[in-house]
């Protein structure tokens, strides 16, 4: 947010004038909460404990933590982590095998959303920016297409191919260490973007042009 200079008075009105600018970065919501700050633990503790239970309900036979620990866990000061497209970026290199090795706290359960994300927040190097009404659309049809609920995985690093834009790359990551990430494409058919494959390994292979794929780092046998 720009600075806006003005020459004031005397110094009771310089006081007020002081007043009204902080009454107003306030009401504007300019301030603290913004995107790309990093949210205060108690938002976070609030939204891993939303996060696990609602996992809980959801998939018991997958829950791969102690309640107990990890309420122990989050007790303290937690990491300070970092934004990324799938939520805010929570990691314990030294947990106990009953505890969370990380976590990615929804930008929903976090209150929160950055307007953007740079460049440096694509694991890919290749590719451009997607605007964020395709990823919305790439994250419905992919939950949708493995018959998972919203608070299960992320679809982030959501990139056009520029050697054929008619592809785009996307990864998905669980917000609880569950699973490891699968990566998928989706491509443009009749003026809308479907998406074809996804999966760890070899996904694309045959849909795919072979420029596309190694574009992004990636091969086919």
């Amino acid at each position: 947010m720009g600075l806006i200079s003005k020459k004031l008075g005397s110094p009771r009105r310089s006081a007020q004038g002081l007043m009204v600018v902080a009454a107003l970065l306030l009401l504007s919501g300019c301030g603290p909460q913004n995107g790309t700050q990093r949210p205060a633990d108690d938002v976070l503790k609030k939204g891993i404990a939303q996060l696990t239970q609602t996992f809980e309900a959801k998939y018991p036979k997958l829950v791969n933590w102690n309640n107990a620990s990890v309420k122990q866990q989050i007790s303290g000061k937690l990491p300070i982590g970092n934004s990324t497209e799938a939520g805010w970026h929570l990691a314990w290199p030294n947990a106990a095998s009953d505890q969370l090795v990380e976590v990615y706290v929804p930008w929903a359960l976090i209150g929160q959303m950055p307007e953007t994300f740079p460049e440096s927040t694509s694991r890919y190097t290749g590719g451009r920016n997607v605007p964020s009404s395709v990823i919305q659309d790439i994250r419905r049809q992919f939950l949708a297409k493995a018959n998972v609920g919203d608070y299960f995985a992320a679809v982030a690093h959501v990139r056009y191919s520029t050697a054929n834009s008619k592809y785009i790359i996307f990864e998905s990551i669980p917000y609880l260490p569950v699973t490891d990430p699968a990566y998928g494409w989706a491509s443009a058919e009749s003026g809308a973007w479907k998406v074809i494959d996804y999966g760890t390994a070899t996904v694309g292979c045959g849909i795919v042009p072979a420029n596309v794929q190694r574009e992004f780092g990636f091969s086919c046998p």
